[in-house]
């Protein structure tokens, strides 16, 4: 029976070899896509921050930057240059100032003098109440005797009102604005009456040296403000 049952298994599995469908080629594997990302939601513009502001003094402003750089940043037409600006004791200075009709906008550059590699700018001045501008310590022009010496962080000396020079800083005192040697950049600035002062209100006048701390004028505090801010390059040939 085994003889003749091994034969009749090995022709049933052939008749259904021979009749079972021709395998088909398998269809290519595929890898699952991963699924497209969202487009990134568009960046909101915000206002420039502390360290952005548009405002701040020197900023991109350098001793080299010539008025062609000036013209391309601010616009040629916010840009106008003036060779005989009214200075100390009837002397005169040029500078490119920067929107010359709007006070509180208005900056002036001043050019060095001389002609020598990489120096062009000399100053930087600002001068008016309402003025947007101010340096990287928050001085700007508007600002009382008081916050000044309070930046400062020391009473500070200056020149009596009501003459070419008068209200000029000449001592920091040590504080946060004295010169020292790895300073690139220093202010100047110049004290006047603060405005709606009344008449006879008495301040220091004359060519002397005052301190902010004086005590024969205790509101000096308050009665006096920067009228101008000056911004310094110091002179490495000096």
């Amino acid at each position: 029976m085994r003889k003749l049952l091994y034969p009749t298994l090995l022709a049933t599995a052939a008749l259904l070899l021979a009749c079972a469908p021709s395998p088909q080629p398998e269809a290519p594997v595929v890898a699952p896509q991963a699924p497209a990302s969202a487009p990134a939601p568009a960046v909101a513009q915000t206002a420039p921050t502390a360290a952005q502001d548009e405002w701040i003094l020197p900023g991109w402003i350098t001793e080299a930057t010539t008025l062609e750089q000036v013209k391309q940043h601010f616009g040629a037409a916010n840009v106008r240059e003036e060779n005989r600006l009214d200075g100390a004791e009837g002397m005169t200075y040029s500078a490119w100032i920067v929107f010359p009709d709007n006070p509180t906008k208005r900056l002036e550059l001043i050019p060095y003098e001389e002609t020598r590699p990489g120096r062009v700018l000399t100053r930087i001045r600002v001068a008016d109440p309402t003025s947007r501008w101010h340096d990287a310590n928050g001085l700007h022009p508007g600002m009382t005797l008081a916050e000044l010496v309070e930046r400062n962080g020391k009473p500070i000396g200056f020149s009596g009102l009501d003459w070419d020079y008068g209200g000029t800083v000449l001592d920091w005192n040590g504080g946060k604005f004295a010169l020292h040697e790895d300073i690139v950049i220093f202010p100047t600035a110049t004290l006047t009456r603060r405005p709606g002062l009344p008449e006879g209100a008495k301040i220091p006048t004359g060519d002397g040296e005052f301190r902010s701390d004086d005590k024969r004028f205790p509101t000096l505090g308050q009665d006096l403000v920067v009228g101008e801010l000056w911004l310094d390059w110091m002179d490495q040939d000096d």
